[in-house]
């Protein structure tokens, strides 16, 4: 339980750091006009309205959310040791909450608006299968046929 618990958190964690990541190097390659601070956000989303984004600022976002979403699936799988699709599948309902939060907040473009939205569960399925992977299924209990042949060598010596 405990182990679980600590999958779903520290997935979070380290999604929201490749996020956050990603979003300051959308930042700094393509940096907003002088008199623009990017933590007013109103002063932001005015500038959003009024411009635009480039798109490849807007590709940097959808790594980043995409991302964000996949590293939180993987450590998920990662720390739980195994491929845990129910919490993968919740991390990434959880990202696209945030997601179309942000897309109710700032003006985008359909297209980032739909590829944002479609991605963050099945790339968080994804980053779970690789994190399950990763560390293999846990080990099995022995089956009776394992029983019966050990106890068959051990009758024989």
């Amino acid at each position: 339980m405990i182990r679980n618990v600590t999958a779903i958190v520290a997935g979070l964690i380290a999604g929201s750091i490749f996020n956050m990541a990603l979003v300051s190097l959308s930042h700094a390659v393509y940096p907003l006009p002088d008199g623009i601070d990017p933590n007013d956000f109103e002063a932001f989303r005015d500038h959003v309205q009024a411009n635009g984004m480039p798109t490849g600022a807007l590709l940097i976002v959808l790594v980043a959310h995409a991302g964000g979403s996949f590293v939180s699936g993987l450590v998920c799988g990662l720390i739980a040791k195994r491929t845990w699709y129910i919490a993968a599948a919740a991390l990434g309902v959880l990202w696209m909450c945030g997601g179309i939060t942000m897309l109710m907040m700032l003006p985008a473009p359909m297209w980032f608006a739909v590829a944002d939205t479609v991605l963050y569960v099945p790339v968080a399925l994804l980053g779970v299968r690789l994190g399950g992977t990763l560390v293999g299924p846990p080990p099995q209990p022995p089956t009776d046929e394992a029983y019966a042949t050990l106890a068959l060598t051990d009758n024989l010596n």
